[in-house]
């Protein structure tokens, strides 16, 4: 079964990381993919950043999805700077709840409280692609799994166009969590995060803050090896593992988080068996 990808990448703050996301986009731009999402802080704390990076994008030919999120404004201004993005071409939004930019979240008064209220205020107005977020592993704020898969239902129901899954290594877990989107009817297509392991302590850490786990499986090696060139070729074998995995179980989309380096997703996608890949513009 073939596979179709897309790549997420985060606005630039400084000359130097303008410079590194220049860079990644020029050297990921043969693979053609089939859009590149661009992250949004809360509250709109990397406003322009965004703007101004989703432009590139478009400069560069590619599909843009922007970012959109709940927290830290009101419903006024949050359809505002959606329809700046709109109004500049972008016809794919990732609508977020978003988290407060420190401590638990808590709903600005005149915004939007849940991810699925966003979502409808967008509709409200927006005929394009509104992709929301899944949680494999149940998200941090939710009482339990059958409660957020209840939450990702509603924002379906409100007019998502599709579901972008947080990243998950462990894969069964990940063909669960289809299985239960599937059961509740829900049929928008479910497009998988991946997170290639750059870091292995990095990425045990931000998992910890975020919801997600890293398995012992997938830890132990990683800590075996002290060379980096040997810990970026396992890093790509975990990610090509999975890919095929779930292609086979028919979850054939997946969104390489890029870090706004290209190796990893290089070394992803030339690894792939070309049965596997499949041409995604």
């Amino acid at each position: 079964m073939n596979c179709r990808y897309s790549f997420e990448f985060f606005p630039p703050k400084s000359s130097v990381s303008s410079l590194a996301l220049d860079t990644c986009l020029t050297g990921l731009a043969t693979w053609q993919p089939k859009f590149c999402s661009m992250t949004y802080g809360a509250g709109g704390s990397s406003q322009v950043e965004s703007f101004n990076a989703i432009q590139r994008l478009q400069q560069r030919g590619h599909p843009a999805a922007a970012h959109i999120t709940a927290a830290g404004a009101s419903a006024v201004e949050i359809n505002k700077t959606a329809q700046t993005f709109v109004k500049e071409g972008v016809d794919h939004l990732v609508a977020l709840r978003g988290d407060s930019p420190s401590g638990p979240f808590t709903p600005h008064p005149q915004g939007y409280a849940y991810g699925a209220d966003l979502v409808a205020g967008l509709r409200h107005w927006f005929d394009g692609t509104i992709s929301v977020a899944g949680y494999p592993e149940t998200h941090p704020d939710a009482p339990n799994a059958i409660a957020d898969i209840g939450h990702l239902a509603s924002k379906v129901t409100a007019g998502a166009s599709q579901i972008m899954t947080q990243y998950c290594y462990d894969t069964e877990t990940l063909l669960r969590f289809a299985d239960r989107v599937r059961g509740l009817a829900i049929t928008v297509p479910i497009v998988v995060g991946i997170m290639p392991i750059h870091d292995i302590v990095a990425i045990q850490l931000f998992s910890a803050r975020c919801g997600a786990t890293v398995p012992a499986n997938i830890v132990a090696p990683f800590e075996r090896l002290s060379d980096s060139n040997d810990q970026f070729k396992l890093a790509i074998e975990v990610a090509v593992k999975q890919i095929e995995q779930l292609a086979e179980q028919g979850l054939d989309q997946v969104h390489l988080y890029t870090l706004n380096r290209p190796q990893w997703v290089h070394g992803i996608l030339h690894a792939l068996k070309p049965a596997k890949l499949a041409k995604s513009a």
